[in-house]
């Protein structure tokens, strides 16, 4: 598994294109999607799926079953609506073979629809394109700041305001992570926190000849070329690509994507492979 810190968070994942996909953040007693389960990954309570397709699902049924073994509070599963019966079918299925295959909360989600994942942080879905229904989530964390007009005041004015049970802040919603499963280069239309988040954790399953970017797009997934064709869309403090073909050594996705993109973008990217 690969490590990553960003400062208030970190992130460890194991994702290979078509294999598995799965990352903690471990800060946040989070996973996002849970590929085959890998070790340590069912020390984190609450699941974000993208989608159900195999690579990112197959380990539910071992990650539910875990947490019992090891008498932790059942998980709490997300995933999209129409995930939702199939995946409840898989743990039944297997809850006839090993009775605690069934200890969790499954709930299935619309995009647009909000997680809790703390007082001050929560996960917002959106519609992220892929062969089949996919939601991608952004964390936002809530911060409380001083309201604008109020910049440049001593502070005793404040405090005074504050005595007299004057409101003095605000709340801003800041993007903190964004992960839009397997999808399309369209996902950057598709919610503008996908490219405002402080962290874009984004897929880039092919690189260079040997797939040309349209037969990508295709199958639902990104090409290295349709991001450096839109690098100047991204505002993000880090990208993250991930997600690779097992096609790929490291040594030949790290060349491709320092030949392809931008200098401005390079120095931003972290290549997960």
């Amino acid at each position: 598994a690969h490590q990553l810190d960003f400062g208030r968070f970190q992130l460890r994942g194991r994702c290979v294109g078509g294999v598995e996909t799965c990352y903690e953040v471990p800060t946040w007693d989070l996973n996002l999607d849970i590929g085959r389960c890998p070790p340590g990954s069912e020390r984190q309570r609450t699941l974000l799926l993208t989608h159900g397709h195999i690579d990112h699902a197959a380990g539910l049924p071992y990650y539910v079953s875990l947490r019992a073994l090891y008498g932790m509070t059942p998980p709490k599963i997300f995933c999209p609506r129409s995930a939702e019966g199939p995946l409840r079918d898989i743990l039944a299925g297997w809850a006839r073979l090993q009775t605690d295959s069934e200890r969790c909360e499954l709930v299935g989600l619309d995009p647009g629809d909000e997680v809790p994942l703390g007082r001050s942080r929560f996960a917002r879905t959106f519609a992220s394109p892929h062969r089949i229904q996919t939601l991608g989530y952004t964390i936002f964390e809530r911060v409380r700041k001083l309201a604008p007009e109020l910049h440049g005041l001593p502070p005793e004015a404040i405090r005074a305001r504050v005595a007299a049970g004057e409101e003095v802040h605000q709340v801003i919603e800041r993007p903190e992570l964004c992960f839009p499963g397997d999808t399309q280069i369209a996902v950057l239309d598709r919610d503008p926190s996908v490219k405002r988040a402080r962290v874009l954790l984004l897929e880039c399953t092919f690189l260079g000849p040997s797939v040309e970017p349209e037969k990508a797009r295709r199958g639902g997934h990104i090409h290295l070329d349709d991001i450096a064709a839109r690098a100047e869309d991204f505002e993000n403090e880090h990208l993250v690509l991930v997600h690779f073909s097992q096609r790929y050594g490291r040594d030949e996705i790290e060349h491709e994507v320092s030949a392809k993109l931008p200098p401005d973008l390079r120095e931003r990217v972290h290549v997960m492979a």
